[in-house]
């Protein structure tokens, strides 16, 4: 996969896993959750998948499972949103574009452990939105210490379009 947004990266596999699956056919996604469980590979993965789709309100959950070629879990994304049609590729892909691309900025990508992604509409206006960077905890787990960050954008009206949070393998 690559983000473009002025600027094309090649992506390990398993930050890549936005464009392999996760988009909800044509509906918008409201939420992503990435968990790692092994380091970013350019090695293919295999996929599993469980959709628990609710009729009545038109929502869609999919969880899938990214495996190696020896059966390990390499990692899981859940993703949420719509499962009605909106357009070509629902609201939030380009927000979300945008959103891993400033992850693949900020982060060297062997660190991230964690990744979520909420989205809460279209920016209202032109240009992209202004991303805010805040630190909210550093911890130790098990076997490394990490750190949790906040990623905001807002629209030009000072509107939040959406949120990431990164828990990322902290330098002491």
């Amino acid at each position: 996969m690559t983000i473009t947004n002025g600027d094309v990266r090649s992506l390990p596999t398993v930050l890549s896993l936005w464009g392999a699956g996760p988009r909800l056919e044509d509906g918008p996604v409201d939420g992503v959750d990435i968990v790692f469980f092994a380091p970013p590979t350019t090695d293919a993965l295999a996929c599993r998948s469980r959709d628990n789709r609710d009729e009545a309100s038109g929502r869609l959950d999919r969880t899938l499972g990214y495996v190696d070629e020896i059966g390990r879990l390499v990692a899981e994304v859940y993703v949420s949103g719509s499962a009605r049609p909106v357009g070509e590729h629902g609201a939030s892909v380009p927000l979300a574009d945008e959103l891993l691309h400033s992850v693949v900025e900020r982060f060297d990508l062997a660190d991230v452990r964690r990744l979520r992604m909420r989205f809460y509409g279209h920016s209202a206006g032109p240009g992209s939105p202004t991303w805010s960077v805040t630190v909210l905890q550093r911890y130790r787990t098990d076997h490394e210490d990490v750190e949790d960050v906040a990623l905001i954008g807002t629209d030009p009206s000072g509107s939040v379009v959406a949120r990431a949070w990164v828990t990322v393998a902290a330098d002491r």
